[in-house]
């Protein structure tokens, strides 16, 4: 589904992302063998992230009559946003990706910190942000991909990979700097109306029993 952002929205959250970056540490969620990201790619994480945000807000606005609270909170640093979104008690993480990419990747470190802060989010929905890659600057225009369950983020599930750190995502050259579980853009639920239905009809699943995949070896 594409949505599109106007002016005023991409400028906030372009102001936000880069603000934000000064507050955030080089490495996330504990990684200390992680290299260091810089300020400037901290802030264009944090944009691609901001933008897939709200394109997301925008959709159920539009199509489904739910508003969402968008963050544009400043945190100190070492302290993390709880949510991106909140649905009838289902917590909601919104990835993002520069047009081109083709995977959904959750990091276990983040697993694991939202696992230990007792805040897994239930779903994950992912987003391709459109991005001018001579002036390497968003065009404003967002594909909301599609979305996958927690329950899709384990060991031995059809069509969830286990991508180790220092493997190349595949079919190129990226070599990822933490182990991640990746589910390829096709193999990711694109019912929207679906899933909209179920969580607005339905309780939150319990996450507390979720497998941490660190455990398993």
């Amino acid at each position: 589904m594409i949505i599109e952002l106007t002016k005023h929205e991409l400028e906030r959250c372009i102001e936000f992302s880069y603000k934000c970056a000064k507050n955030q540490q080089e490495i996330e969620f504990g990684q200390s063998d992680t290299i260091p990201r810089s300020h400037i790619e901290i802030g264009r994480d944090n944009l691609i992230g901001k933008i897939a945000e709200v394109a997301f807000s925008k959709m159920m606005d539009k199509y489904f009559g739910i508003m969402i609270a968008l963050d544009f909170e400043y945190y100190p640093r070492g302290v993390w946003d709880k949510q991106d979104a909140i649905i009838n008690g289902w917590r909601i993480d919104v990835k993002g990706t520069r047009q081109g990419g083709r995977w959904m990747l959750i990091e276990w470190s983040k697993l694991n910190f939202r696992q230990k802060e007792g805040i897994l989010s239930h779903l994950y929905i992912m987003s391709s942000v459109n991005w001018d890659r001579v002036k390497d600057f968003p065009t404003g225009k967002v594909d909301i991909v599609g979305w996958a369950s927690l329950n899709r983020l384990v060991h031995c599930v059809n069509n969830t990979l286990v991508l180790r750190k220092g493997s190349c995502i595949p079919k190129t050259n990226t070599r990822l700097q933490a182990d991640n579980f990746g589910i390829h853009f096709d193999n990711l639920e694109h019912d929207w109306n679906k899933v909209i239905q179920w969580i607005t009809n339905n309780p939150a699943f319990d996450t507390s029993g979720y497998p941490n995949p660190y455990n398993v070896f």
